[in-house]
């Protein structure tokens, strides 16, 4: 009978702690979402995106800036500077096709700056569809 009870109460107590942990990693999913977002509103990320997001940060970041505002830590040494990804206006004249052509054959390839690597080379043809994904998603206008 002992035994049965503790039994009980050490599965009660694992149920709990159970659910905790999902809150916990519910909290976190929701902070990724609002994180993604430049005003810091929750949205939603497709998957496309959430990949695009890894990815960004770890090619794209050090010159665009984790917010994609063309900031970051290596934006200070080139000229021109990097792409303001945040510009709406000028985001939305882009087609898709374009920023993955830019994305594939970097900067000398569309006559733009030839301080950006082409990343044909690094990343497959879906992992640079995922970073222009994530990269329109920086460049739509605050609703």
């Amino acid at each position: 009978m002992k035994t049965s009870l503790s039994l009980c109460i050490l599965l009660a107590l694992l149920a709990c702690s159970n659910k905790s942990e999902k809150t916990v990693a519910a909290k976190d999913t929701v902070q990724v979402a609002r994180d993604s977002s430049p005003d810091g509103q929750l949205q939603s990320l497709s998957y496309e995106q959430r990949q695009g997001k890894h990815l960004y940060a770890r090619y794209c970041a050090v010159c665009h800036g984790t917010e994609g505002t063309g900031d970051g830590f290596n934006a200070f040494n080139l000229d021109p500077k990097p792409r303001d990804f945040t510009d709406s206006l000028y985001m939305s004249a882009l087609s898709d096709a374009r920023i993955l052509e830019t994305i594939s054959q970097g900067g000398r390839g569309v006559n733009k700056s030839v301080l950006m690597p082409s990343w044909g080379g690094r990343l497959s043809i879906i992992e640079r569809a995922y970073v222009a994904a994530f990269i329109r998603l920086l460049g739509k206008p605050n609703d």
